[in-house]
């Protein structure tokens, strides 16, 4: 394990290329591609150095050879990670006992068996692609790098093995009068089923102006293939662990109305269901639209909480009615208004009470999922609005993805070598001294480069 010697030999180059920058033999632009490429490689070097290292280390241990017995040495493996393509060379074992065969530094370090891409290149992948397409995501990583560019079923599968994290609850629970709970879904389309919703749920504690109009403490949650009873447990459960509930006065629950909404009175307690403003002007709006004049005295009406004169003035609409599409339309509305009378008359009684739910519904779900004409596969669809949910919370998809992966064990395999490493930069003191004689731009004639990198040497600067 050499990788002192491995960063000394970089740096140099690297001050190198720095030196013909400042002599004016290139521009900044290439000379800022050029370290990142630099760098780029030296990142897959040292990988490669630590994982041979530790194969190496393996292959010499006594504790190995009383259970594993080498198959073959030197077997290639290429794997691409966030700095390129890493190569690099090690065992193949086999077990004494369970006649199990493994690469030991695969095993180690989370490598899994034929896997050609690392989980924290996937990880990326994964982020990218919450915002735009698979083959947008793959070329947003590999913008800088080529070799990095993996095709769109990889990043459709690195969707699938996403699984968010579950919260974890904060050691004092907020204490507030009032909460909101709003919800509407998304419809899209999923292969095998005819039509398919993305829901969203979102609890938070009333707007806030400034700096700018934004929900308080909001916390968005998504569905797709999940019932309605599971998805409003996960949402108390929430509740019950961020929330005092007993300083709870009141909890608005806003909506269009659909069952799976109003299913969620059954399980958060002290709820009142408020019909959103604007699904039952949309309703309203189709009912009286060859009959306009009706439109302003229904709306009256419902602000005086009278219910049967709203249905009068849809009866008249009724009857005002020729076309059979249009007759149900308004049939319908009148359904809706009957079904819904109790949210119509909280939402009167509660007029601060408002419901952002269809926009939130835009930009967080239909934005990616259903704003452009795409199909999903079930498993696609609830990551990818599972996804979209993390990113609305202000937490990191990439955190999420490496969550769900199995623990990597810390390597301690290496720890006397690091620390004999360590001892020697101390006894050393200065990076690079012990070698200067070995590098033959010092043993050349005089230029330059030699007089400057010998400068920055004195200086400590290396």
């Amino acid at each position: 394990m050499d990788i002192v010697r491995l960063v000394e030999a970089k740096i140099l180059s690297v001050a190198e290329k720095t030196l013909r920058f400042l002599e004016g033999k290139c521009d900044y632009r290439t000379f800022e591609a050029n370290l990142k490429k630099e760098l780029d490689n030296l990142g897959c070097e040292i990988l490669k150095e630590v994982l041979e290292a530790l194969d190496k280390k393996y292959r010499q241990s006594e504790e190995r050879r009383r259970s594993w017995t080498i198959v073959r040495s030197n077997d290639p493996k290429a794997i691409l990670t966030p700095f390129g393509q890493l190569v690099f060379e090690r065992s193949y074992y086999r077990h004494k006992q369970s006649k199990q065969y493994a690469y030991l530094v695969d095993k180690k370090v989370g490598i899994k068996p034929h896997a050609r891409v690392g989980a924290n290149l996937k990880a990326d992948l994964t982020e990218a692609c919450v915002a735009m397409s698979y083959e947008g995501a793959t070329l947003q990583v590999s913008r800088h790098n080529a070799v990095l560019k993996v095709s769109k079923q990889t990043v459709a599968t690195c969707v699938k093995e996403f699984k968010a994290k579950k919260a974890v609850a904060p050691p004092t629970k907020r204490r507030v009068p009032v909460l909101y709970i709003e919800a509407d879904e998304d419809h899209l389309k999923v292969r095998g089923r005819k039509c398919a919703q993305a829901r969203l749920i979102y609890v938070h504690e009333g707007v806030e102006n400034k700096p700018r109009c934004h929900l308080k403490n909001a916390r968005y949650f998504t569905a797709v293939d999940k019932e309605p009873e599971k998805f409003w447990t996960e949402v108390c459960d929430y509740i019950a662990a961020y929330y005092d509930l007993s300083s709870i006065e009141a909890v608005y629950l806003s909506g269009d109305g659909a069952t799976w909404i109003r299913t969620g009175q059954e399980y958060i307690p002290r709820s009142i269901f408020i019909l959103d403003k604007f699904h039952l002007s949309k309703y309203i709006i189709k009912a009286t639209a060859h009959a306009p004049d009706l439109r302003l005295s229904i709306y009256k009406e419902i602000w005086k909480l009278n219910k049967q004169a709203v249905l009068n003035h849809l009866q008249e609409a009724l009857r005002l009615a020729e076309e059979a599409s249009r007759k149900k339309r308004i049939k319908d509305t009148i359904r809706y208004i009957k079904n819904n009378w109790d949210g119509i008359e909280a939402s009167v009684k509660n007029p601060q009470v408002g419901c952002s739910a269809e926009g939130h519904v835009s930009h967080i779900l239909a934005a990616r999922l259903s704003s452009r004409p795409m199909a999903w596969s079930l498993k696609g669809a609830d990551n990818m609005a599972s996804m979209r949910a993390v990113k609305a919370n202000g937490e990191s998809v990439y955190e999420h993805y490496l969550a769900s992966k199995e623990p990597v064990p810390i390597i301690t395999e290496l720890n006397f070598k690091v620390k004999r490493e360590l001892r020697r930069l101390k006894e050393r003191r200065l990076l690079g001294k012990e070698n200067l004689n070995n590098i033959p731009l010092f043993n050349g004639r005089s230029n330059l480069t030699r007089t400057a990198l010998k400068r920055i040497n004195e200086q400590l600067a290396i």
